[in-house]
């Protein structure tokens, strides 16, 4: 009887035991589920994510303005090309970015016959792939004329600040080989706000020289990225990319996509 009495102790302890358990486990579920809920998807642009609002209906858009500086060591002409046609399309190539990852975070934008670095002098300008979708480039880009495509694979501008990376709002990039055109479409990671839009160029490839001429537009998001491109009858190696607006500066940031050059 005793031993029967003891088996069925047993029997019950190992009962509470095992519902002791179940309920531990279901509450590391409950609070790893909670955990997981608060953290939110990355989503980009990052600053004003409404996602229900990602697209706006096509508008005429301003022309962009070129200045040129006095440079007596080269003479040159400079075209702008700030909608996409067909002079522009059939005379450039564009850029491949199929090798790169999704996600993935490069300071090397790769081309046969070229290479683009946006570390140039030592600068700390890295670009992170992200497709269009809810968890790449949310927005809408733009309309034809003024973009190529209007869901493109955009490369998103970084800055390291010791572990961490935070959006740029300046970048500069330094061809391996000299081009006459290249370009770029671009929109800020702010949405609901227009942006002035600074890129200048140089010919001797170096922060350390003048620039030689000098491009402004006005962007946005969603539906007014634009166009950026210039033709020039000398060769050129460096380009540098400002973003200004009323935004706290790690609000800024920028996406480019579509980047094609001649020689």
């Amino acid at each position: 009887m005793k031993r029967l009495r003891l088996k069925s102790l047993i029997v019950a302890a190992l009962a509470l035991t095992y519902a002791a358990c179940e309920k531990n486990l279901e509450n590391v579920k409950n609070v790893s589920e909670v955990e997981a809920a608060a953290i939110p998807e990355v989503v980009y642009p990052l600053v004003g994510a409404d996602t229900s609002n990602n697209i706006l209906p096509k508008r005429e858009l301003p022309n962009s303005v070129l200045t040129t500086n006095v440079n007596e060591d080269y003479e040159f002409a400079v075209q702008v090309f700030d909608t996409v046609c067909a002079d522009y399309l059939n005379g450039t190539e564009k850029f491949d970015l199929s090798y790169l990852a999704e996600g993935s975070v490069t300071t090397r934008i790769m081309k046969t016959g070229n290479l683009i670095s946006t570390d140039p002098d030592f600068s700390s300008g890295r670009f992170k792939k992200l497709s269009h979708g809810p968890n790449g480039w949310w927005t809408h880009w733009n309309y034809s004329p003024y973009t190529e495509s209007e869901s493109p694979v955009v490369l998103f501008a970084l800055n390291r600040s010791g572990a961490e990376l935070f959006p740029l709002n300046t970048m500069s990039i330094n061809l391996r080989n000299p081009v006459k055109t290249f370009g770029f479409e671009i929109a800020p990671n702010t949405t609901g706000k227009d942006m002035e839009l600074v890129v200048s160029y140089q010919f001797n490839g170096s922060y350390r020289h003048p620039n030689d001429f000098v491009v402004r537009q006005t962007i946005s998001s969603p539906s007014g990225a634009r166009l950026i491109a210039v033709k020039c009858n000398y060769a050129f190696t460096y380009v540098n990319i400002e973003l200004h607006g009323d935004v706290p500066f790690r609000d800024k940031g920028f996406a480019i996509a579509n980047i094609r050059l001649a020689y």
